[in-house]
């Protein structure tokens, strides 16, 4: 945009002087905030953002008033998503993950001024506002009922419209009458109500004979498809009540999404927008479980006022993280909230890699869901050595370590401790979770010996919940 700075070249520092400007930037943008001038506000945060890119006040400040000046009308344009009519909409697993990465750039600093925190609330209200609306579920289409009456004992009952004009048995008189429509009772909530005077008879006879049906047996079955209707109301609820539990939200919003901080380190850092380079072999969430057990070339980094990066899909045997993949199709991502990790690998050929279990790094296998109910869905090892075709690769299990959100320990000693992995067990491997060594020095709570601290993304919501210290 003409007037505007050229954006600080990437790996490099901001000078002191467009440091200087981005401050005076950003004041001004508070003042224009605290006025109600959104507009104005968010020019000048973009401008402080294209000086200093490291600023994270810059970032949250352009951010959220990008949402706060959107048209409140459409959901897609307060989630700062193309609003184009005659594009195919956005899948919910893609939509998830578009709005887990805006509440994650919407994250205040607790030293952020008060006008900042109160608009990216304002901002984070809005987002999450419009992304319940757009994933809420369609309702439930009414289900179209009629009333009837026996002639003989007077009970009146609702059924569904199809069985208008059955000849009915009624469970009380056990005498035979014809399904016909009768004018609703006053309360339409009881479905068995006696009447006073016997209710006029529609003498309407079905075209083709129907089957005799007691009217406990109607009951029955509009009672099921009502509760069909509900359960499937509410198996869309429980999906997203465990959707929320990967995540607590901040600025509360914890019934929504947003991602578990660690114990100590900020794994966050490792995966910025300056972190990516062409040629690098990245780890990436899949849809399925939330885990990183897909990988990908960066095959380009577009870096301006809309991030962009390239990538290449590695291909491998389906299901199983380790082995040989080679560089398959090609996509553009926005997003760097769906990279994990990066892939320490071996190049083998110019579009084949060998990817293996390495010294030190920890993992998750898949765990026996049988013998191992409570345990979780995963168990958790170190390798002892790096894995290799001949010998295979030593392994020891992880303990969570109780108190923190994601710190772990050595679980067994002795004999037991060291286990064997062979080649025909690489299948029960899951993917690769990025770990930091824990120092426990004087004075630290954490147990003696080996601790690791594990990126609470790639570590799934039952192991993340804190536990007392034993």
């Amino acid at each position: 945009m003409a007037g505007e700075p050229s954006p600080t070249p990437a790996g490099a520092a901001a000078d002191p002087e467009a440091e200087a400007e981005a401050e005076r930037l950003l004041a001004l943008a508070e003042s224009e905030l605290s006025a109600g001038r959104l507009r104005a506000a968010r020019k000048h945060a973009r401008r402080a953002a294209l000086l200093d890119p490291a600023s994270p006040r810059a970032a949250v400040l352009a951010t959220a008033t990008n949402v706060l000046v959107a048209d409140a009308s459409s959901h897609h344009a307060v989630l700062l998503l193309p609003d184009d009519a005659s594009a195919s909409p956005l899948p919910a697993s893609a939509l998830r993950r578009h709005f887990k990465s805006l509440a994650k750039s919407l994250r205040v600093d607790p030293a952020a001024s008060p006008a900042i925190a109160a608009a990216a609330e304002e901002a984070l209200d809005r987002a999450a506002e419009a992304y319940e609306a757009l994933t809420a579920p369609a309702p439930a289409p009414a289900l179209g009922t009629f009333w009837t009456a026996c002639t003989g004992c007077r009970l009146l009952h609702e059924f569904e419209r199809k069985y208008v004009g059955y000849r009915l048995i009624c469970p009380s008189c056990r005498r035979s009458f014809p399904a016909a429509e009768v004018p609703p009772p006053p309360e339409a909530e009881s479905p068995v109500l006696a009447l006073p005077p016997p209710p006029p008879r529609l003498a309407k006879k079905p075209k083709t004979e129907k089957p005799d049906m007691t009217l406990a047996e109607m009951q029955l079955q509009l009672v099921k498809k009502r509760g069909k209707a509900s359960k499937k109301r509410s198996s869309r609820v429980e999906v997203e009540e465990e959707d929320g539990e990967e995540v607590e939200m901040e600025n509360g919003h914890s019934d929504l999404m947003a991602v578990v901080d660690s114990d100590f380190y900020n794994f966050d850092a490792d995966r910025g927008e300056r972190c990516f380079k062409r040629g690098q072999l990245w780890a990436l969430y899949g849809d399925d479980d939330g885990m990183p057990c897909h990988y990908a070339l960066v095959d380009g980094v577009l870096r301006g006022s809309r991030f962009r990066i390239q990538i290449r899909w590695l291909d491998g045997e389906e299901g199983k993280p380790c082995g040989q993949f080679k560089v398959g199709r090609p996509e553009t991502l926005h997003s760097v909230n769906v990279f994990s990790h990066l892939l320490a690998c071996d190049r083998v050929a110019r579009e084949l890699y060998r990817v293996y279990p390495r010294k030190a790094s920890v993992w998750a296998f898949h765990g026996d869901k049988e013998s191992n109910a409570g345990r979780g869905k995963y168990d958790i090892v170190v390798f002892l050595s790096g894995y290799s075709e001949q010998y295979g690769a030593s392994f020891g299990y992880l303990e969570k370590v109780g108190g923190f959100r994601s710190i772990f320990t050595r679980r067994d000693v002795g004999a037991h401790a060291v286990r064997s992995l062979q080649k025909g067990d690489l299948g029960a491997l899951s993917h690769q979770i990025p770990a930091r060594k824990v120092s426990n020095g004087e004075g630290s709570a954490l147990p003696p010996g080996d601790c690791w601290e594990l990126d609470p993304a790639s570590l799934p919501p039952e192991l993340l919940r804190l536990e007392p210290q034993k």
